[in-house]
């Protein structure tokens, strides 16, 4: 009986280690107290964004305006709130006035290099045409324009008409005018004081003294760019006694034709209808030159024209410096028109110019060539 208590207390702590052992190994198999343990991942660490925070502005000024009332009322002070600084407002720039321009109002203006009609001649300009105005003269009569082949000139104010004209910087240095001689006052007749007579002579009576007037002044002649029309001055030694546009029908070669001409042939008479050789003809507008009478015959000489104007005198003769009247304006291209309406071809000609003043009559010609005839006789 002893010995079976005995075994069943063995057998009881042998369950009683069986199931700590057990324990011991389930508790070994997990957790911390087991063996070799798997380490932990490491989790990123999150970065916080930055959280926009914005700036009270309004609410600021809102707790000053706020806190300048209750300081005003507690001190029972004038309320000085503040104030909105006005925003700057830019001032327009005013535009630059446009520059001053020119404006050709005559059919055929020169452009000099001077404001002088006495000036060398830079080219010439047409009706209608536009330049820039670089100076004007101080009494603002003569206008510089900008350019005419290539280089400055002047042109005379009543020839054209100026827009901005006030703008234009006023030209120094400009080469002084001739001026005018003042007239001179005719002479005053001065009383002669009669002799007394000897006593028992008879009186005798003074001759009427002869005072001399001074001679009327002639007309001064006229700028020859001033008009494409001629001057016919009556009192002129020498006159234009024949002029005659050879066009369609009596050029020859037509005026179209390569071989047609395109002279100027000149004559020179005497008083008596005789040649003058080594008559001076001079043109007073374009290249302004000069032909001598002879070559071409007794009082003849020709001249060829291209593209310069033609406005001829007779500047001397054997005898020495001479009056003359001045031709209308001839050439190629800025002819005094009315001298060849009808010359050219009437309207139904194609290739023809100036049927009348009003159709296809206009500067500049182009393409058409004519001649003409024009003589001057010594009739003073």
């Amino acid at each position: 009986m002893k010995n079976f208590k005995t075994i069943r207390a063995l057998r009881a702590c042998c369950m009683k280690i069986g199931a700590l052992l057990l324990i011991t190994t389930l508790l070994a198999g997990c957790g911390p107290f087991g063996g070799a343990s798997t380490a932990p991942t490491a989790q990123p660490t999150r970065t916080p964004l930055p959280t926009f925070t914005p700036t009270a502005v309004v609410v600021a000024t809102a707790t000053v305006a706020l806190a300048a009332v209750e300081q005003a009322v507690a001190a029972d002070a004038p309320l000085l709130l503040p104030t909105d600084t006005p925003a700057t407002v830019a001032t327009p720039t005013p535009e630059a006035a446009p520059p001053p321009q020119l404006t050709i109002a005559s059919e055929a203006v020169n452009v000099r290099a001077a404001p002088s009609t006495d000036a060398a001649l830079v080219g010439m300009a047409t009706a209608g045409q536009q330049f820039e105005v670089t100076a004007r003269t101080p009494a603002g009569d003569w206008w510089q324009i900008c350019c005419v082949n290539g280089a400055k000139g002047w042109v005379f104010g009543e020839l054209a008409s100026v827009t901005n004209g006030e703008t234009a910087p006023v030209a120094s240095d400009l080469p002084a005018v001739a001026e005018v001689p003042p007239a001179t006052a005719a002479p005053i007749a001065v009383p002669v004081e009669a002799t007394p007579e000897a006593p028992g002579e008879a009186p005798t009576e003074a001759a009427p003294e002869v005072v001399a007037e001074a001679p009327p002044a002639a007309a001064p002649a006229p700028d020859p760019a001033a008009s494409s029309a001629g001057w016919f001055d009556p009192n002129a030694q020498y006159q234009i006694v024949h002029f005659k546009v050879l066009g369609l029908d009596e050029n020859n070669g037509g005026i179209r034709d390569s071989s047609a001409q395109h002279l100027i042939m000149l004559t020179v008479l005497d008083a008596n209808g005789n040649g003058v050789d080594g008559a001076v003809v001079r043109n007073l507008v374009g290249d302004k030159s000069e032909v001598v009478t002879g070559a071409k015959g007794p009082g003849k000489a020709e001249i060829t024209m291209y593209y310069e104007p033609f406005k001829l005198a007779v500047a001397s003769d054997p005898s020495g410096a001479v009056t003359s009247q001045v031709s209308n304006q001839m050439g190629l291209i800025f002819p005094h028109l009315p001298d060849i309406v009808g010359k050219l071809g009437d309207e139904n000609y194609e290739y023809g110019a100036c049927p009348t003043l009003d159709i296809k009559c206009e500067w500049p010609l182009a393409a058409i060539h004519f001649s003409y005839e024009i003589t001057f006789q010594k009739v003073k």
